[in-house]
């Protein structure tokens, strides 16, 4: 029986798609479409994401084809700067956004996907299922209109905003739509303004906004307050959408070569519960909010990326299904957090009440000038704030002291970065490049005193599950590393990065985020984290 059926083969079912099988999980990917979207749809990837491709192994394609926005800026009118968001500290790897269209960010995963073996059944579409504790059992429509019946073990519905999983579940979508009208065009711009960075231009007819995508060619976005004739906003044409530019954008801005244009309304929805039985949520089809802050298809991929290796644990029999429900656990209040910062930030900007729009234009300037308030906005939305500290599969054992320091790393926060590290390769290399696998990773650092104390042999029933690293400051030939990789850190770096004593325990999931941070070796006391977790000791 195959193990998952995802539907719908968008950036978030591609990258369940890729972690799966990565993972060795069997499973099919479907789509009702003929062929991939040809439209550029969302554009910005970032930081956080950048992290998880490169953990997948595909960064290196989206690096070379995107483009890296290193700013945001905000206007009043075209002149009056509002606000100037920088990416360069930010603390990651990756400190930019790297825009690109989704139909690339998607033929990039379909070609990682295809050295797997795998391709994806198109023009088949989901058309019922039904569950028992055990099996989903789903009908497909073929493109001939013949029907299949089919058995897997999980049904993973990534099939956007109109998901035909949601439905079929008759799940409500709570929330509403935006009351402001948008429309958006694909254009090459004319201006003097650099091109590594968004615009924002805040006039009083509405907004105009401009986001790069490489080759003088931007998605511009505008507010517009016609009346409708009916639900739909309709497409603008080239010349309205040069009349808006004229107006609210810089002074002799040119349009020209469109290859989208098209009028939308913004929706703030989400499911209750993104998991029901042997069926899951992901992405749009269980949560969408307005473009502000290029959120959407981030999330997505995220959502996919802390399903997948639960999915492949349980597959495998090597931890319980009750694993799986910490995803919606876990993921929904990320989207929820999410879903209120993209409603302030649109409500914000697009506010008519001149009292709010008095604060808004005295305010922003002086908070935004300020690192800390800087720094808040780039980790927001760049989502390396993500975290899973309230999750009941991350845990610590730290000081009363460090308990209170909320700034500091605790369990369940995004694992960082270290550079300067000697790896097993004996070359210099950074944390997240040695960090690649799909397993769980234990970093065991221990002081020139505790090697000699250490008895990791109590490791061996963890070692088909776990990848064990003994962090060092210097190679000790004739200590025995049982197994261990050596990563050498002379420099003390992960000991300041993570902020931790000279002897200390951090176990890193597959996703990138800390499940397990100690202030001790204490492999007693790790033992009783990781039997609930893992329900198979193959190495015993």
């Amino acid at each position: 029986m195959t193990d998952v059926l995802i539907a719908g083969a968008g950036p978030v079912g591609l990258t369940l798609a890729c972690e799966l099988a990565r993972n060795g999980v069997s499973f099919r990917i479907i789509d009702k479409s003929r062929e991939p979207s040809k439209l550029s749809k969302a554009l910005g990837i970032h930081a956080r994401s950048l992290e998880m491709l490169e953990r997948m192994g595909t960064i290196e394609p989206f690096l070379k084809q995107g483009l890296k926005v290193h700013g945001m800026q905000a206007w009043l009118g075209s002149e009056k700067q509002l606000l100037n968001i920088r990416f360069d500290d930010l603390d990651s790897p990756y400190p930019f956004i790297l825009d690109l269209p989704q139909s690339e960010t998607e033929q990039i995963l379909i070609e990682h996907l295809a050295q797997f073996g795998v391709q994806i059944e198109r023009q088949v579409e989901l058309v019922h299922f039904s569950q028992t504790e055990d099996i989903v059992t789903a009908t497909l429509r073929h493109a001939d209109h013949e029907e299949e019946a089919t058995e897997v073990k999980w049904l993973v519905g990534c099939d956007g905003a109109h998901s035909s999983v949601r439905h079929l579940l008759n799940l409500p979508f709570e929330g509403a739509v935006y009351p402001e009208n948008f429309i958006l065009a694909d254009v090459r711009v004319s201006w003097e303004l650099p091109e590594n960075e968004m615009h924002l231009f805040i006039h009083e007819e509405g907004l105009l906004a401009a986001f790069p995508y490489g080759n003088n060619r931007y998605r511009l976005m505008a507010e517009v307050n016609t009346p409708l004739q009916s639900e739909k906003v309709p497409d603008p044409t080239l010349e309205e959408f040069q009349h808006i530019v004229d107006v609210r954008g810089p002074r002799g801005t040119r349009i020209s070569d469109p290859v989208w244009l098209a009028g939308f309304r913004s929706h703030l929805r989400h499911v209750k519960e993104t998991r029901h039985g042997k069926v899951f949520l992901a992405g749009d089809a269980s949560h969408i909010h307005s473009p502000a802050g290029g959120q959407g298809m981030n999330t997505g991929m995220q959502d996919a990326f802390n399903l997948a290796w639960k999915l492949a644990l349980v597959a495998r029999g090597s931890a319980a299904e009750s694993l799986l429900q910490t995803y919606s656990l876990e993921r929904l209040p990320v989207a929820h957090s999410v879903l209120k910062m993209t409603d302030t930030m649109i409500k914000m900007i697009t506010t008519k009440n001149r009292i709010t729009q008095k604060l808004r234009n005295q305010l922003a300037p002086f908070l935004t000038s300020r690192e800390v308030v800087q720094k808040r906005i780039r980790n927001q939305i760049s989502e390396i704030a993500i975290n899973y500290r309230n999750s009941p599969i991350v845990q610590e054992h730290r000081s009363f002291i460090q308990h209170l320091q909320p700034h500091h790393i605790h369990a369940g926060d995004r694992a960082p970065d270290v550079q300067t590290l000697i790896g097993p390769n004996k070359t210099e290399q950074r944390l997240f490049e040695i960090l690649r696998g799909t397993r769980h990773a234990l970093l065991i650092v221990a002081s020139d005193s505790k090697l000699t104390e250490l008895r990791l042999e109590a490791l061996d029933r963890w070692k088909n599950e776990i990848d064990l690293y003994l962090i060092m400051t210097e190679h000790h030939e004739q200590s025995s590393h049982h197994g261990c990789t050596i990563i050498l850190d002379p420099a003390h770096q992960l000991h300041k990065r993570y902020d931790i004593g000279p002897d200390s325990l951090v176990l890193i999931r597959p996703d990138g985020y800390i499940g397990y941070l100690s202030d001790s070796i204490n492999f007693d006391q790790l033992q009783q984290y990781l039997d609930p977790l893992f329900t198979v000791k193959l190495g015993v």
